[in-house]
């Protein structure tokens, strides 16, 4: 299909368009169109210029002033339009939370994930809530310690299975550095070591 770009104001929402976005979102979606452009057409029925797919685009780049947007167009009758808006808007997906993993969380905040669900879905502490020995922490005098290294890939993943190892925010941040994802974190967790001792003993 051909992406043509057409004047904003000859574009015509649907009035029964039932999709509709929190604040956040709309805050979201701005951010995105500002860094990258208007990257994602509008879907067009050419019966009365009007919007199948990509309100909430259309809104956001109204509001911004944009004077044009790119658009595909199709052809259909209000019985199908009104169905084609309906799977435009049902049929997302779902997320592959184990993809997503690899992902660098601060990314994923800024794109505008919930860091809360980040929290839970992936197993990250993004808040920095308290561990029960702070990662990083200073070693006392009287604490000795073991340091394990891995040199591939799957044993990391087992070490970090096995020893509950976890992506970890670093403890001191403020609260407006988590909401505009300016996180700082690393991988790791301070274990006393008789408890690893015990483990590899099978105790």
């Amino acid at each position: 299909m051909d992406i043509i770009s057409i004047k904003i104001e000859d574009l015509s929402p649907a009035e029964y368009n039932p999709r509709q976005a929190s604040e956040k979102q709309y805050n979201d979606l701005k951010k995105s169109i500002e860094k990258f452009g208007f990257v994602d057409p509008i879907i067009v029925n050419k019966r009365e210029n009007r919007i199948v797919g990509g309100h909430f685009r259309y809104r956001v780049a109204k509001d911004m002033g944009i004077k044009e947007v790119p658009c595909v167009f199709v052809d259909l009758d209000e019985e199908d339009e009104k169905e084609l808006n309906l799977r435009l808007n049902k049929n997302l997906g779902e997320w592959d939370w184990d993809l997503l993993a690899g992902f660098d969380e601060e990314k994923l905040v800024e794109a505008g994930f919930d860091p809360k669900e980040l929290e839970k879905k992936l197993n990250i502490d993004i808040d920095g809530d308290e561990p029960e020995v702070a990662f990083g922490e200073e070693l006392l005098e009287e604490q000795n310690y073991v340091v394990l290294y891995f040199d591939n890939q799957i044993d990391w993943l087992r070490a970090k299975e096995v020893l509950g190892i976890r992506s970890v925010a670093q403890k001191y941040q403020s609260k407006e550095a988590v909401k505009k994802g300016k996180l700082r974190k690393g991988e790791g967790r301070v274990i006393k070591g008789n408890d690893v001792i015990d483990k590899i003993s099978g105790i």
